[in-house]
């Protein structure tokens, strides 16, 4: 076996820091996709949810669904906004541009709270389009739509939790930035730069058309988009002046997979200097790994060539790093791949619908594929373990998580912070992580057999938080215990006669010290390390005799690799 110097490393700190020694084993789990369909924060087919806001009097509203989209309508604060027309004297009723009041903000406000008591998540779209019905010209002016975005900040800044995209929306019909009279390339741009100052990094904001992210970084030369292409000279200047904002920004695409223009929403630009397809997708797969991506179906407009299809996301949507989509439209696509049999190239979803091979991959989905616990630990100890975890959705975790431990079994629980953090956010889309971890048992857990469970949730606060926005993996659901929102990675002993090391001894040891002498009696490799963890020594050894005489009065560590494993011995003279 081959040992890298992390694993070395590793093997090192478990015996200086007194970490059970005892056998590392591979947990008896399913380490397969169970193909279910999981309720994850933020990820998913959402549902609709429309509000209509007026001056007073305004309730939070009752969302449902695992993924709310709730599309705000303030078009009675917009001067420009037809609210009624009387039927019998014709006479018209616009709405007024004015600030937005506290009791429409409390309101908003208390409908997000109720999805944070649902332990769910929003995306949020606010419009000035009464009752999102596709009302065209309503905006107010650019000031007023600047000053009510300065207003939502405040609100969107403290529900970041409940909070996982924010569609800027604003202009137009449906908030899609068409059929505006203000809504301008120029006019959008400034509007995403306002709302990205006054909000914390945290919210992520999305626009409708990539054209506009084009001149929100200014790479665009009139309609020569030759420069939004992540290679160029123009755009890397602009990513470097943008800072960090640039990894907050994305789009949503109500056009999405209609056709290779998704309906409009690509391809602007003179001929020979169009923005492309292939520009969006890198700019989305490069800036937008960690931003959400998604939007509304279409039927399909591509003639033989349909792109609304579970085949053709199987591989785009790991690029743009899909992770949302509207489960109400298009209803005729959606119930056609239920209908149909997933063909792409996933083995685990062979025979599976189109429609759970395209569920189970929007955003993020973490499949355990191996655990190693010890087989026992001592109280006051250190545990050490082991996970390797494969992201095989489209996307990546879009908002932080915390990982905690939690220690079960019928009579005692015991939530646990690794030593080192774990940062889930980095299990990427189509790579599998290797974590190692290490936990400081308390002194007074009592002996017994326990399950081991790694939990990921926004809080890491199993007393308090309630379970809210927990993380599922996709293996069985009979490794997720819902009642502490986490997932079950092995068992383990606490005992309190496991011993911290393993030493050497035996009738035939395979290495022993005398008079200033190691003796190795195996075939390996050796490495001689002070106690401080400083490597003195390595070599590859058969049957060799080190003189250790100058280290006399010191303690050293000695870890023996062979073919039988590994062995660590302390030696102090």
């Amino acid at each position: 076996m081959k040992y890298t110097s992390k694993t070395i490393t590793l093997l090192l700190t478990l015996f200086i820091s007194n970490i059970s020694m005892s056998e590392s084993i591979r947990q008896d789990l399913d380490y397969t996709d169970a193909l279910e369909t999981l309720e994850n924060p933020g990820v998913g087919f959402y549902r609709t949810q429309c509000q209509h806001f007026t001056y007073d009097n305004n309730k939070g509203t009752n969302t449902w669904g695992n993924i709310s989209h709730l599309r705000m309508d303030i078009s009675e604060f917009s001067n420009k906004a037809i609210l009624k027309i009387d039927e019998t004297t014709n006479d018209t009723t616009f709405g007024i541009a004015r600030p937005l009041t506290d009791d429409m903000l409390r309101a908003f406000e208390a409908t997000l709270d109720n999805i944070r008591q649902r332990g769910k998540s929003a995306i949020v779209r606010f419009s000035y389009d009464p009752h999102f019905n596709g009302s065209v010209k309503c905006d107010p002016d650019q000031s007023v739509i600047l000053s009510h975005l300065k207003q939502l900040g405040e609100v969107y800044a403290r529900n970041t939790d409940v909070i996982t995209y924010v569609e800027l929306g604003m202009y137009g019909s449906y908030g899609e930035m068409h059929s505006s009279n203000v809504g301008t390339n120029e006019n959008i741009a400034e509007a995403l730069q306002t709302l990205l100052s006054c909000t914390p990094p945290e919210i992520k904001i999305g626009v409708r058309r990539p054209d506009i992210i084009a001149y929100w970084l200014g790479v665009n030369q009139g309609n020569n988009y030759s420069d939004f292409d992540i290679h160029s000279e123009r755009f890397q200047q602009a990513v470097k002046a943008k800072g960090d904002t640039i990894y907050r920004v994305g789009m949503y695409n109500d056009g999405y997979l209609g056709s290779y223009s998704d309906l409009g929403t690509i391809g602007m630009g003179a001929n020979g200097h169009q923005l492309t397809r292939e520009m969006m997708i890198e700019w989305l797969e490069t800036y937008s790994q960690h931003t959400p991506y998604g939007g509304e179906l279409v039927a399909n407009y591509n003639g033989d060539n349909p792109i609304n299809t579970p085949t053709y996301l199987s591989n785009e949507g790991f690029r743009t790093h899909t992770s949302y989509l509207n489960y109400e439209w298009h209803q005729p696509t959606i119930l056609s791949w239920k209908d149909s049999i997933f063909n792409g190239d996933d083995p685990e979803y062979k025979g599976a619908t189109g429609y759970t091979y395209v569920e189970n991959h929007l955003g993020y989905r973490f499949i355990l594929r191996e655990a190693y616990l010890p087989d026992s630990v001592s109280p006051s100890g250190h545990l050490n373990g082991q996970l390797k975890i494969e992201n095989v959705g489209f996307g990546n975790m879009t908002q932080k998580g915390k990982v905690t431990f939690v220690l079960k079994n019928e009579s005692n629980q015991f939530e646990i912070a690794p030593e080192t953090p774990i940062d889930p956010q980095q299990w990427l889309s189509r790579q599998t992580t290797t974590d190692s971890f290490q936990l400081t048992l308390p002194a007074s857990i009592p002996e017994g057999k326990y399950d081991l469970f790694i939990r990921i949730s926004k809080y890491a606060d199993l007393t308090n938080d309630k379970n809210y926005h927990c993380i599922q993996f996709g293996n069985t659901s009979l490794q997720y215990n819902k009642e502490i929102g986490a997932n079950l990675i092995g068992t383990t002993i606490i005992d309190r006669k496991t011993t911290n090391h393993k030493e050497l001894k035996s009738n035939n040891p395979i290495a022993y010290m005398q008079d200033g002498w190691l003796h190795i009696q195996e075939h390996g490799n050796v490495y001689i390390y002070s106690v401080e963890g400083n490597l003195l020594y390595q070599s590859t050894v058969n049957c060799e005799t080190i003189n250790l005489e100058k280290y006399k009065g010191k303690c050293l560590v000695i870890l023996l690799q062979t073919a039988y494993g590994s062995h660590t011995l302390k030696i102090c003279s």
